[in-house]
């Protein structure tokens, strides 16, 4: 990876090589269950939120059972293991110790067009193409350390190496702290949206940037 800047243009942390805070690699199976416990622990976090914000009642005690992080490892393993192209990757961002502090996953985007559209007043053309980011997940006790601005940096790394005009990501609504970082990374929340089935239901909303 080089040392490219984020979505904004802003430069961009290390990531391609250890440090004192950390850096982002290829996730493999052996990081499996970590991927697991961090995505599953992220998830929750957001769904809290997204859950309080738009009905005030915490997030259904079943609803939380099901966000289990040996489900949600066994999610991954084929995306890490077997990726259905060059363009769907797994990268996960370790800290100073090792260990698996957060992970982003990145594939091919239809939408990409569309949603490039609500957010820049630049002319886009069909032939744009965006990269998705399917997952943004960094784990509670390892946020504020840089390591979401680097999984995303990479990911803007990978959208250009791929030729991608448009990076995009669906965010619940409500979590404030994921909005916050998505707006200071120069992504932009489009009119696009989603409901979840999620207890009482949450929405998601789609963010782009144009590269």
């Amino acid at each position: 990876m080089t040392d490219t800047p984020l979505p904004d243009g802003s430069p961009r942390p290390p990531s391609s090589s250890p440090s004192a805070a950390g850096f982002v690699r290829e996730a493999t199976a052996a990081d499996l269950d970590a991927i697991g416990r961090v995505h599953a622990a992220a998830m929750l976090a957001s769904l809290r939120a997204a859950h309080a914000a738009a009905h005030e009642v915490p997030l259904p005690p079943g609803v939380e059972a099901m966000v289990a992080a040996p489900v949600i490892a066994a999610g991954w393993e084929q995306a890490v293991v077997a990726p259905p192209s060059p363009a769907h990757r797994v990268l996960v961002a370790v800290d100073e110790g090792g260990e698996v502090a957060g992970l982003i996953g990145v594939a091919p985007s239809p939408e990409g067009t569309d949603a490039a559209e609500e957010a820049d007043d630049a002319d886009v053309n069909a032939a744009e193409r965006g990269l998705e980011i399917t997952a943004l997940g960094v784990a509670p006790e390892q946020q504020r350390r840089g390591h979401g601005s680097r999984l995303l940096a990479a990911a803007a790394d990978q959208a250009r190496a791929q030729g991608a005009e448009v990076l995009l990501v669906w965010a619940v609504r409500g979590d404030e702290s994921l909005a916050g970082f998505l707006r200071g990374a120069g992504l932009t929340r489009t009119e696009s949206f989603r409901r979840l089935p999620v207890g009482q239901g949450v929405i998601e909303d789609c963010w782009a940037a144009v590269l």
